[in-house]
């Protein structure tokens, strides 16, 4: 399926014939807008996927930025200059460099990969603006900590006090998160006139999973409806939020960090803050659904529930939350901890396997066997599909069954059978890659462990904050519980955080080869400098 299609023209009925454009039907460029799109775009653009991809992500970037500074006006704060002109200075470079682009004709996978790593460095380090100039950290690694963790949805944080930032600059907290649950990158896809050959494999790069899935023939219509059930959910749990007693402002923002599995909170005590159990439980039907397949979403929604109910990784996904939380309830308060109530137990439950990061009980206080629980189920996350982080219960399954297949060869050598997740099958080529990702990600796990335990923490905390940057969770175990953060790391240790947690959300393939990339034409390129001269 990779690359195998691209989108194509669109096509549409009802036009009137004194406004028909012949010019339309032969050009390519066909737009989102029509003809106004076309006159918006130059003739003469450089063709740069990288260039292109990151100009209109800027922009994304940039009204995101201003947007929260129009929150900052309705509550009178402190940011309100510093996010306008910000945002609208970035929108507007932004918009400049897309205009100024062009998807190549021809675009390579290694080229896809570049640039959707380049991008989400890009967006990370534009992210990180606004709490440098509000003066908000005094550190420029740490306004870059706190962006990373907000577009990623890990949900890690170094503010110390956040109920004395300003609401516009939470908001802005909020939106990145919200805005890398579903995907910049999926985004831009949805919103380009066209996204050239390199449409699916843009998703594929992106998207959490093993493969991509279309919802149409057309990558763009894939995108669209995508966000699509993103946005409609956040509507309906924001108004819900609401509803429920949450002011439009929180209800928002929680919607945003809910739907997104990232975790943020305007308040130090999380979902804590509000001490409402209707809350709560709206937190967990919001954490459990995100922590599904939008894709299957989509087709319950349009009157096909049989996918989503007959699906054995939903299925899966259901009984290992329910397993966890009941083990945890039971084992809670063994050996004098604090024991937790069956919703408590759910919510850190579901909090920590769809990698959401909220909290409402001291579960730092649970016993040893409870707490162990919490840190098995850090980085496995949820389903493909979802906004979850972690590597994934689908990926489990095709592990068990490839070790189930190995095992039972050594018995029948000659044995032909199948790798089978549910009903369906992979192929030995996407097993490879699954079991080749899994031995990437305990490399990288253990790796990270060692080094952020050099730099100082104890043990639980390295091996926790190690897992939990890596699985795009947020809190962790030791010093990083429901009391601490990531300040209780030192600068060196979350520098290797910051690096996990991008190669957990784009599941390390994308940024390995895009460093694979830079290693072989760096050299290049300094060779051709030094010829000139």
């Amino acid at each position: 399926m990779r690359g195998a299609a691209s989108d194509g023209p669109a096509h549409g009925g009802g036009h009137n014939l004194s406004s028909f454009d012949p010019h339309a039907l032969t050009n390519p460029r066909t737009s989102l807008l029509g003809r106004r799109g076309e006159r918006l775009l130059r003739e003469d653009r450089r063709p740069t996927l990288t260039g292109h991809i990151v100009g209109l992500s800027t922009a994304v970037v940039g009204l995101g930025i201003f947007l929260a500074g129009l929150v900052d006006v309705v509550d009178g704060g402190p940011d309100i200059v510093v996010l306008l002109v910000t945002g609208l200075v970035m929108a507007i470079v932004g918009a400049v460099a897309w205009r100024s682009t062009i998807t190549p004709k021809q675009i390579r996978v290694l080229d896809v990969f570049t640039a959707v790593t380049v991008t989400w460095v890009v967006i990370a380090v534009l992210g990180a603006i606004p709490y440098v100039l509000t003066g908000h950290f005094g550190r420029v690694d740490d306004a870059l900590f706190e962006s990373i963790s907000g577009f990623t949805t890990t949900g890690a944080t170094v503010t110390s006090d956040i109920e004395a930032t300003s609401k516009g600059l939470l908001f802005w907290r909020s939106t990145t998160q919200w805005m890398g649950g579903m995907g910049v990158i999926v985004l831009v896809v949805a919103v380009l006139p066209t996204v050239g050959s390199g449409g699916m494999n843009l998703l594929e790069a992106e998207a959490p999973g093993p493969t991509g899935e279309r919802l149409t023939p057309r990558v763009r219509e894939t995108a669209r409806r995508l966000w699509a059930v993103y946005l409609g959910f956040t509507a309906v749990l924001a108004a819900l939020y609401c509803l429920a007693g949450m002011s439009i402002y929180d209800g928002v923002s929680h919607s945003f960090t809910t739907v997104s599995t990232g975790g943020f909170s305007p308040y130090q005590a999380s979902m804590g803050h509000f001490e409402s159990d209707v809350i709560q439980w709206l937190a967990i039907f919001g954490m459990f659904f995100a922590g599904g397949s939008f894709t299957l979403y989509w087709r319950a929604i349009r009157r096909n529930p049989k996918p989503l109910l007959m699906s054995t990784e939903f299925r899966v996904y259901a009984l290992f939350a329910l397993a966890i939380t009941l083990w945890a309830f039971v084992t809670s308060g063994n050996g004098g901890g604090q024991s937790a109530g069956f919703r408590d137990s759910l919510f850190t439950t579901l909090s920590t396997v769809t990698t959401t990061g909220y909290v409402t009980t001291e579960y730092g206080l649970w016993s040893e066997t409870a707490q162990s629980l919490l840190l098995i189920a850090l980085p496995i996350g949820a389903m493909a599909g979802s906004t979850a982080g972690g590597i994934k219960i689908v990926r489990v399954m095709a592990v068990a069954s490839f070790a189930h297949r190995e095992a039972l060869k050594h018995l029948h050598p000659k044995l032909v059978r199948p790798i089978r997740v549910g009903s369906g099958m992979l192929s030995d080529d996407v097993a490879g890659k699954v079991v080749g990702f899994l031995l990437l990600t305990l490399v990288i796990f253990g790796g990270g462990s060692f080094f952020i335990a050099a730099t100082g923490p104890d043990l639980i905390t390295a091996f926790s904050a190690s897992a939990t940057a890596l699985g795009n969770v947020g809190p962790g175990l030791g010093d990083l519980d429901h009391t601490g953060d990531f300040t209780a790391i030192p600068s060196l240790g979350r520098a290797i955080a910051m690096v996990q947690m991008l190669l957990g959300r784009l599941e390390i393939y994308p940024v390995i080869l895009a460093l694979s990339v830079v290693t072989l034409r760096a050299p290049r390129l300094g060779r051709a400098v030094r010829n000139n001269n």
